[in-house]
């Protein structure tokens, strides 16, 4: 079971001596420098906070692994330790929800708690803008009383008193001296600077700065975490270890995997359910002896024929009486080396952009494989920079008229296996269409003409992400009279005098817009379009 609880262990300390910092800080003039130390301070707690959340969660399973193995002797102090559980998730949660409510009072967050909340996950304490603000937080907490008897600190104070009171009635009789020193002490006698006499309200949320009520919340729920985690383990430890009944004992195969690649090692741990680490086991499987270490026996197999595999064993467990045999048995699935590879776009890449690629192999980690590309000259392939998602690579191609080959291997056991391989052909982009807004030609309302005033390029039936731009054309005027010389044009608006003179234009009059010339990301060509024809209507 759990060890006995020491009287102050170094993570209490730790938290002591940021607690006295914080109060140190507050004698000084809040400078921009203090400000940021309480905001590093605020953001290593809320660290601290999980860490042991996250510690107190291990006592909960190591505690209901002990009550499912024997829940007649466990049961009652289990019991206790869900209602731990419950009423310390509520106060924890009502600091929480104070705390951000406090922020987007302060602040004036247009969402409120929920947006601080969301604010403060992504970015830390640091997205609090009025870290120095004592009013807003003052008027919060103290309300509009002299003595802290309104406000939403007497509220918290009253709130922590009643759960510290169901925790000294939940524990131990002989742990509750030890569970007052660590929980928080809301009724003691404190003094201000001048050495005036102060409640705990007072105390603690008078005039103190936005970016120190963070740190003091936050101290407070590790100190509740920390209350918890001491008396979960008190409960725990209050049931013996020798007094486990072991009636209804069966081994367990926890393999790490049921899926090997051929080439590779099946590996399982072999456990007696409600197992003790001192147990001197011995198995056998397959013909073969196995000692046990710390209660378990360590299983390997060589992963040679394919297909589904079979084993049975036999472990013995050394009791005074002798040893007790007990069967166990499993099954794995060994596949032949395998990668599966796919162009996320399309089933070709195409010069000049970025193709994406997805590369797997089933039971073998994406870190764990070399993937490469061959055939095509200066072809590359790298891992995907813009997401962290395993497995995405970016290939990039040059040469038209040849085929990229993409391979993959990994290392299995003591040899690299070649895994498979693909063919891509490689293709040119398309010739992009270059239009007056949805207009390709024919008969068009001056107005409409001149609103749109210049081009826009679209890649019709072509869904790869890339854009294009006019870089020059020409446009000729056909009014009835003598040809006129073509005016240039380059980038993708209409010049001054091409407006003016599409200003003067008259019905029937034509436009001939010819030598579209467009730039993307494989260099300058022709539109699929390059004249375009109107009619003014």
């Amino acid at each position: 079971m759990a060890a006995a609880n020491c009287p102050e262990t170094p993570r209490q300390r730790m938290i002591t001596m940021m607690y006295l910092v914080y109060t140190a800080m507050l004698a000084l003039n809040v400078s921009a420098e203090i400000l940021q130390s309480f905001i590093t301070v605020g953001d290593s707690l809320e660290v601290t906070n999980n860490l042991l959340l996250s510690k107190t969660e291990s006592s909960y399973l190591m505690f209901e692994n002990a009550y499912k193995n024997d829940p007649g002797k466990v049961g009652p102090n289990w019991q206790k330790a869900q209602e731990v559980r419950k009423e310390t998730k509520i106060i924890l949660d009502y600091i929480d929800d104070l705390k951000y409510e406090l922020i987007a009072n302060v602040d004036g967050v247009a969402g409120g708690k929920a947006e601080v909340k969301k604010l403060v996950a992504q970015g830390g304490y640091n997205t609090i803008q009025k870290k120095d603000n004592y009013d807003g937080p003052t008027n919060y907490f103290i309300g509009g009383s002299e003595d802290g008897s309104q406000g939403k600190a007497i509220e918290l104070r009253k709130k922590i008193e009643a759960y510290q009171d169901k925790m000294m009635k939940l524990c131990d009789t002989k742990f509750q001296p030890q569970l007052k020193k660590i929980q928080i002490d809301t009724k003691g006698k404190y003094k201000n600077a001048s050495g005036q006499e102060l409640n705990w309200q007072m105390y603690n949320f008078y005039h103190t700065v936005l970016a120190a009520d963070v740190v003091i919340l936050n101290k407070f729920k590790s100190e509740i975490e920390n209350s918890e985690y001491d008396l979960v383990n008190n409960l725990y430890s209050a049931i013996s270890a020798d007094d486990f009944k072991f009636d209804q004992v069966t081994a367990r195969v926890i393999p790490k995997s049921t899926y090997i690649i051929q080439g590779g090692t099946y590996e399982a741990d072999v456990i007696v359910a409600a197992y003790d680490s001192r147990s001197q086991l011995r198995g056998e499987v397959r013909g073969s002896q196995i000692v046990g270490d710390s209660g378990t026996l360590k299983l390997k197999f060589g992963a040679g024929a394919l297909g589904p595999q079979k084993y049975k064993g036999t472990v013995y467990v050394k009791r005074e009486a002798g040893e007790v045999p007990y069967d166990f048995d499993g099954e794995y699935f060994v596949a032949a080396p395998s990668a599966t590879i796919s162009a996320t776009k399309m089933n070709v890449f195409y010069i000049g952009v970025d193709n994406p690629v997805k590369v797997g192999a089933p039971g073998i980690k994406s870190e764990d494989l070399v993937v490469t590309i061959s055939g095509s000259p200066g072809a590359t392939i790298k891992k995907d920079p813009s997401t962290k998602e395993p497995g995405c690579y970016i290939v990039n191609v040059k040469s038209q008229g040849t085929k990229a080959v993409i391979a993959v291997s990994a290392k299995i056991g003591n040899k690299v296996q070649q895994l498979g391989s693909q063919d891509y052909r490689i293709k040119v982009i398309p010739k992009p269409t270059v239009k007056v807004g949805n207009y390709q030609g024919g008969r068009i309302a001056k107005e409409s003409l001149l609103a749109q005033g210049g081009f826009r390029v679209a890649m019709e039936g072509f869904d790869f992400p890339v854009t294009y731009n006019v870089t020059s054309y020409t446009m000729t005027f056909g009014t009835g009279g003598d040809a006129e010389v073509p005016l240039q044009g380059r980038g993708s608006k209409f010049t001054a005098e091409m407006t003016a003179k599409i200003n003067k234009l008259r019905r029937g009059n034509k436009i001939y817009i010819d030598e579209i010339r467009v730039k993307g990301p494989d260099g300058e060509k022709a539109a699929s379009n390059p004249t375009i024809v109107f009619t003014i209507q």
